[in-house]
């Protein structure tokens, strides 16, 4: 079976236990925080990953840079629905293959697969359109692409090989460039910069080589495979996280 009809099908397949989970369970805010916060991140689970400092969604569309690459472009998106900020996570480019359940650790060298586009996140030697700085696309047909889809994870607190969840806060390492996935309040599209496009009101993402707040992020929700160290294997949960990022960050500061 081809790779791209194998993912295919598991996503369909994640939503369909994932609508029969909805329906039975009922969720109040403290559970669905806590069962975000206990979750350890495994392969081919589905997230939604959010800047922590600016509080926009990790995102994409099918629609291509004016610059640059003229690739598929990668935002920043307020919105904590829409499905365009859903990635699955796979292992790397060349590395073996990563099973559904199995624990994705600190030091991880992972790819992003937008589930709207099958593309993967990347980042290569372009500028990027409104800071200069360096490009972040999503690249490749049906989950394939090469080497410039390489992230590796590093953990704010954590060691290389501690487990991942929703508490954890983490930096997007580009193996290739070592620029860290970036987004800030002075880089938004706007008519001045972006005139007419699409994604005005969205927050450019780029690569940078600085390690600071604006570069971490951590998981708000997502289609969550349990491990075994968390119960029977299958799905764990489809849960989602409101959050109010006010409190975190000074615009003026970004």
């Amino acid at each position: 079976m081809p790779k791209h009809v194998f993912i295919i099908q598991t996503f369909l397949v994640i939503c369909l236990m994932v609508s029969n989970t909805v329906a039975e369970t009922e969720y109040d805010e403290d559970k669905i925080h806590d069962l975000i916060q206990n979750q350890y991140l495994t392969c081919t689970t589905t997230v939604r990953i959010v800047n922590n400092a600016l509080g926009y969604h990790l995102h994409s569309h099918p629609i291509s840079y004016g610059s640059g690459s003229f690739q598929q472009a990668v935002t920043g998106l307020e919105s904590s629905t829409d499905v365009g900020s859903l990635w699955m996570i796979k292992e790397g480019e060349g590395d073996e293959i990563c099973l559904t359940g199995d624990i994705v650790p600190c030091g991880s060298t992972i790819r992003l697969e937008h589930m709207g586009t099958y593309k993967n996140l990347h980042s290569h030697e372009f500028e990027s359109p409104v800071s200069k700085r360096s490009e972040v696309s999503a690249f490749g047909e049906s989950g394939v692409g090469d080497s410039g889809d390489n992230w590796i994870i590093e953990c704010k607190d954590g060691l290389n090989g501690d487990k991942i969840t929703g508490r954890t806060l983490f930096y997007l390492k580009h193996k290739i460039s070592g620029n860290y996935l970036y987004t800030d309040a002075r880089s938004m599209f706007t008519r001045q910069n972006c005139m007419n496009c699409p994604i005005i009101g969205q927050a450019e993402v780029s690569g940078t080589r600085a390690k600071n707040k604006n570069g971490l992020w951590k998981i708000v929700g997502g289609y969550f495979f349990s491990h075994d160290d968390q119960g029977d294997f299958g799905l764990g949960e489809i849960v989602e996280e409101q959050q109010d990022y006010s409190e975190d960050y000074d615009r003026d500061d970004l």
